[in-house]
């Protein structure tokens, strides 16, 4: 048992976010949908984009709307739960256009269940028809099936609109994380508002007669504790005859307020807690006391994804979860909902992607935590606020630094996340049980946001349900934090986001003075094709404004394109684009307008090159088709040629001649294919002739001893390639002997003091003829005593094996060589051996060879061992304990571990702090340090193993997420992909120097199409996550 600490796990920076709705894929979390980008500009209706409603048709084959995940939940025995999507989205274009409050929420409401009805009209008549309980929900046109088999969701899969088949999942509920020192202690002496209200200027707005008066609130978390003395008399109930009607919501059916847990009543108290009396004084601790509050708690023991969409859809349309005739209200519902909870990796499934958006149809604001697993590094943003459809809040400190938590960008399409930063250390506020904690998280951070959009929209009515809007106003009044380690720029970036909330800043913006003359912008260019630029200008406005410019894609924003000069992509064709300014200038209301449509996007011209072989061509030896400089994204058919002549099968990225190619010349021919570019061929010039191949051939083993009368065989080691025929000759000092062409040989007592040796000779058509002589065996006298060697020792990789001679008589002297599968392993001619990472899976021998004057030479081999297996060296995660390093402990070295699905995470830790961390799904890799004092990893990780090079076959394509050895597991070359598993998501890749923590990372990049990238060649790893890698050069 290796020694054990308690771990200093940073919980924060796991513990305090849930890990919701990230449905696995065959390997790893499936990414979620592109969704309809926001923005920052005024409301817009919400149509489904083009892009997405054409992705959203049902696959023809019923079986193939079977997810993966969910076959391999239906391969476990007995039935399983499981989820039916459907194709059709409700079209809620016109709610941004209804003024009335309860007739907005009505129509939202109204659209979406008949939406779902009559998608889900036949599988409901299925449904009941077998007797199978379910439930459907309406906000994101979803059936949850209870306990059906795989046979019952086939069928059900037939329906035409059905789009697919999913498992469902189930997490655990967070825990709160205690700061380590209070921040407040100032604060607390005189009863000033804690330093996070102070921070975002919140008592400010108190000043001027703003608390969030006639503003409601909610959250989705573990609930809140209704009699709190700061939460009590805020709960919309309070003081009424059927206080929790219409206003309180558990998952576990608890129709009034509570909480086991205290992380629901903490974010509730932040947002619109009244005081907290500590030590005779009493504490302001909520930024909008004067608004209500209602809740949606989402779970107590832990948290199933129909828990939250159940969740979701009572924030649109609250209900009496105490009456079982209670009708849905929407007019009932909350203007802002706060959500403390996500995953730890971008990547989600689409259910919360559906809610969202229909929060904001209603005029709904969302706010979210961006996430608590800042330390991994970039891209570590959780979902669903890493959704380009979230407001996601990073966190930053009393000190005004960002938090080392705060998950940082990219998110969903190389989106921008956090969007906005917020006070997330020792934040105090309410707890359970009547107390108050000082907690730390980005889950602390966003009620900071979701509160003050209380506090302005009492104070600017106007702005109340257009979220659009007031998204602008919060990123245009934010301070700007420059900080692009990440990516983005100086005023937005993966970072801060906009920068830090500051709610009074916002407010004096709303303030200002519209524009007395804006303009649309104009769109122009040469053509309006793939590859050609696209120019906008913007005619004057009055007064003079700054532009802030987006470039968007079928309506949908494209990442990044915020310029005057726009390129169109593959993505763009067969699309239209428009640009969005969003027009500022001082004491004037930022405003926003948008060009017309273009023409649709044509098929581009790609940039193509010829390709030229890699390799000499040999029988035998492998060659490679390099493609040379094409579009980024290009994947490409292969055909090789001999002689002008195709070859039959020949179609892949190597090619091996054979035989029948000896004498010719080849050439390949590439056929490149990019989305939104015309197809392209290319072929490469004539190689060489292709010349005879050479056998890999090892000379034979003598095995036995050569005295007279004995009897010699030999041993003669595998071929590459295996020969057609197999010829022997045996020799007396050089000199053949007469009828000797058989695997053994009888010695006779004439050739005394000579030297016997064998020849073996090889060959096959294609092949030149190769010969090869064994070492030789003096004839001599016989020992008295001999014996077979053995072999002791672990057969596992990094353990080391030792050669026992046996008893001799009289003593000779040894020489050994070592051998995997019967091949003579380079160098190995010790009485040890230290097993490689080579000799994985192989069997071992070891022959030994003797030598003593008068006495003949003897060659014997052991018994083979088992398959040699991986290393013993090993540890487990342990969620509680972290492992010392050194002595007795984990060793120093490079391990392993297969995840799978899970999100595996790591810490290497000093006696004092966390040093590095990282995580993620499928394969991981992780570098202990010597000078590591401990090591704590997640139970999800399984079995760390120390890991040696060469344990596996080299690839030329990727399988699955995860980090690959580059030169290991993956060849080293240039690599393309065709985008990620979900059309229009965005996949991560990075590459790594080492496997030691975040400062190991040479480069890294996130991509929502096909893309091309060449490995730096400082990388030794390299990991992705949602794409799949094919080498192309």
């Amino acid at each position: 048992m290796h020694p054990r600490t308690r771990a200093r796990t940073r919980t924060l920076a796991s513990a305090t976010v849930l890990a919701l709705l990230a449905v696995p894929g065959p390997a790893f979390a499936a990414p979620a949908p592109d969704p309809e980008g926001s923005g920052t500009a005024a409301a817009k209706p919400l149509p489904v984009p083009a892009e997405r409603a054409a992705r959203m048709t049902p696959a023809a084959d019923p079986a193939q709307k079977i997810t993966p995940a969910a076959r391999k939940a239906f391969a476990a025995p007995g039935d399983t739960s499981f989820w039916l999507r459907f194709a059709d989205s409700a079209d809620l274009s016109a709610a941004g256009g209804i003024t009335s409050w309860s007739e907005r929420g009505e129509y939202v409401y109204e659209t979406l269940r008949a939406t779902a009805e009559a998608a889900q009209k036949d599988a409901v008549a299925e449904l009941e028809k077998s007797g199978t309980e379910y439930t459907s929900y309406w906000a994101t046109n979803a059936i949850l099936v209870e306990d059906g088999s795989l046979g019952l969701a086939t069928d059900l899969a037939a329906d035409n609109q059905v789009l697919e088949i999913r498992p469902t999942a189930h997490y655990a509920a967070p825990e709160p994380v205690e700061a380590a020192d209070p921040a407040d202690a100032a604060a607390l002496a005189v009863g000033a508002p804690t330093w996070g209200i102070s921070a975002i200027n919140a008592d400010d707005m108190w000043n001027q007669g703003f608390t969030g008066e006639g503003v409601v609130v909610a959250n989705i978390d573990s609930g809140v504790e209704g009699d709190h003395p700061a939460l009590a008399a805020q709960y919309r109930g309070y003081g009424t005859v059927d206080p929790n009607a219409y206003n309180y919501f558990s998952a576990d059916g608890l129709p009034y307020p509570h909480d086991g847990d205290g992380h629901g009543t903490h974010t509730m108290g932040t947002m619109v807690g009244d005081t907290i009396r500590i030590s005779g004084v009493d504490q302001p601790i909520g930024v909008a006391p004067g608004a209500q509050w209602i809740a949606a708690a989402g779970g107590s023991d832990g948290w199933a994804d129909e828990d939250l969409i159940a969740s979701g859809e009572w924030i649109l349309a609250p209900y009496d979860q105490g009456s079982s005739g209670s009708q849905p209200d929407p007019a009932k519902r909350p203007d802002v909902v706060n959500n403390s909870w996500g995953s730890t990796v971008p990547a989600t499934d689409p259910f919360m992607e559906d809610i969202i958006t229909a929060w904001e149809a209603a005029g709904i604001f969302a706010t979210f935590s961006n996430g608590n697993s800042g330390e991994r590094g970039c891209q570590s943003s959780g979902s669903p606020g890493s959704l380009r459809v979230s407001y996601s809040v990073g966190a930053f400190m009393q000190s005004g630094g960002i938090a080392s938590f705060s998950a940082r960008g990219s998110g969903q399409g190389g989106s921008v996340k956090p969007d906005i930063a917020a006070p997330g250390v020792g934040v105090l506020s309410a707890f359970k049980s009547g107390d108050w904690r000082y907690l730390d998280g980005t889950s602390m951070a966003a009620p900071h946001v979701a509160g003050s959009v209380a506090l302005l929209w009492d104070a600017v009515p106007e702005l109340v349900g257009n979220v659009a809007a007031t998204r602008a106003i919060l990123d245009g009044s934010a301070r700007d934090v420059n900080n692009t380690t990440c990516g983005g720029t100086a005023d937005d970036n993966n970072v801060w986001g906009e920068g830090k909330l500051d709610v009074l800043a916002a407010y004096e913006l709303a303030q200002d003075e519209a524009f007395e003359a804006t303009t649309v912008p104009v769109v122009s260019g040469a053509e309006y094709k793939v590859g050609k630029p696209l120019t906008v200008t913007v005619d004057a406005w009055s007064p003079a404004a700054t532009f802030a410019l987006q470039w968007r894609r079928d309506g949908k924003m494209i990442s990044g394109a915020t310029k005057s000069t726009y390129t169109p992509t593959g993505a763009d064709a067969g699309k239209t684009l428009t640009v969005s300014v969003l027009g500022s200038a001082d004491g004037r209301i930022p405003t926003s307008t948008e060009s017309a449509e273009t023409s649709v996007i044509a098929v581009g011209d790609p940039t193509a090159s010829t390709p030229k072989i890699s390799g000499t061509p040999r029988v035998g030896v492998p060659l490679r088709a390099l493609a040379g400089s094409w579009t980024s994204g290009t994947r490409f058919a292969y055909q090789w040629y001999a002689n002008g002549t195709a070859i039959s099968g020949a179609t892949g990225f190597s090619f091996t001649p054979t035989a029948s190619q000896r004498g010719k010349k080849l050439t390949v021919r590439l056929v490149g294919s990019r989305t939104g570019f015309a197809n392209a061929s290319r072929t490469s010039a004539a190689s060489a002739t292709v010349a005879t191949g050479v056998f890999s051939q090892s000379a034979p083993v003598i095995i036995g001893l050569a005295t007279p009368g004995a009897k010699l065989t030999l041993s003669r080691p595998q071929s590459a390639p295996t020969p057609s025929t197999v010829t022997y000759r045996w020799k007396l000092s050089g000199q053949s002997i007469s009828g000797a062409t058989g695997s053994s040989l009888t010695v006779k007592s004439a050739w005394q003091g000579r030297t016997i040796t064998v020849s073996a000779t090889v060959k096959k058509s294609g092949y030149t003829t190769k010969t090869v002589t064994s070492d030789g065996a003096k004839v001599g006298s016989k020992y008295s005593r001999s014996a077979n060697p053995s072999i002791s020792g672990s057969t596992r990789v990094g353990s080391t094996l030792k050669a026992s001679t046996g008893t001799w008589s009289p003593k000779p002297s040894f020489s050994y060589r070592w051998y995997a599968d019967g091949k003579p392993i380079s160098g190995a001619t010790k009485s040890s051996y230290a097993l490689k990472g080579t000799d994985y899976g192989k069997k071992i021998t070891v022959s030994v060879r003797t030598s003593r004057s008068g006495y003949g030479t003897a060659l014997r081999r052991s018994s083979a061992t088992g398959k040699v297996l991986t290393s013993a060296v090993r540890f487990q995660g342990d969620e509680e304990w972290a492992l010392f390093v050194g002595s007795g402990g984990v060793q120093a070295g490079t391990y392993i571990a297969q995840a799978g699905a899970d999100n595996c995470s790591w810490q290497r830790q000093s006696p004092t702090e966390v040093l590095a961390m990282d995580g993620g799904s499928g394969q991981r890799l992780l570098k202990v340090q010597s000078t590591d004092d401990s090591i704590w990893s997640s139970t999800s990780c399984g079995t760390w193993t120390k890991y040696y090079s060469g344990m596996s076959t080299t690839r030329a394509s990727t399988s699955a997420n995860g980090v690959y050895a580059i030169g290991d597991h993956l060849e080293r070359g240039v690599y393309s992909t065709t985008g990620p598993a979900v059309p229009g998501d965005s996949c991560i890749y990075i590459f790594y120097k080492g496997y030691y923590g975040s400062d190991a990372i040479v480069s890294q990049g996130s991509t929502s199409e096909a893309r091309t990238i060449t490995m730096p060649s400082s990388a030794i790893g390299f990991e992705t996550v949602g794409c799949s890698w094919r080498r192309i050069g």
